[in-house]
């Protein structure tokens, strides 16, 4: 899962309710890269700067995540062999390097479903063979 994915669950936007319904019915572990945690401070950082989201709300949010981060998600280090294979993927897609890592990722550890709401990072995750699940548009282009 990469973290435009992964917000919808702490930041109520399109998809959300989705998001929650795949994460109770069709979700059994969570596999994320540990570059998750500080694009995930970084997007509540801007939401809030952008006044978007009240302190109240941002703060909520944070605290909400590190439970999760705690318990919830499986953390994959960003490793050599991963940064190597998310450079390969920035060069064969128009991928941020970030996405490249998310993407990257996912292949090594054959997730059964990728779930990103980039619709760049879907069409290389599903050239790269994964199944895709977008929650922002409540599954209609899931493969």
């Amino acid at each position: 899962m990469d973290t435009s994915a992964l917000a919808k669950r702490y930041v109520q936007e399109p998809g959300s309710e989705v998001l929650e319904s795949f994460f109770i019915s069709a979700v059994t572990e969570v596999i994320v890269s540990t570059l998750v945690l500080p694009e995930f401070g970084a997007a509540i950082g801007r939401k809030l700067r952008e006044r978007q989201l009240p302190g109240s709300a941002a703060t909520h949010a944070m605290n909400e995540f590190q439970k999760d981060w705690v318990g919830l998600y499986v953390k994959v280090p960003l490793t050599e062999a991963v940064a190597e294979a998310a450079a390969a993927l920035a060069i064969r897609y128009p991928l941020k390097g970030a996405d490249a890592v998310h993407l990257a990722t996912a292949i090594g550890e054959e997730v059964e479903v990728f779930i990103t709401s980039d619709a760049q990072l879907m069409g290389a995750a599903q050239k790269e063979g994964l199944k895709g699940y977008d929650p922002s548009l409540a599954g209609a282009n899931s493969q």
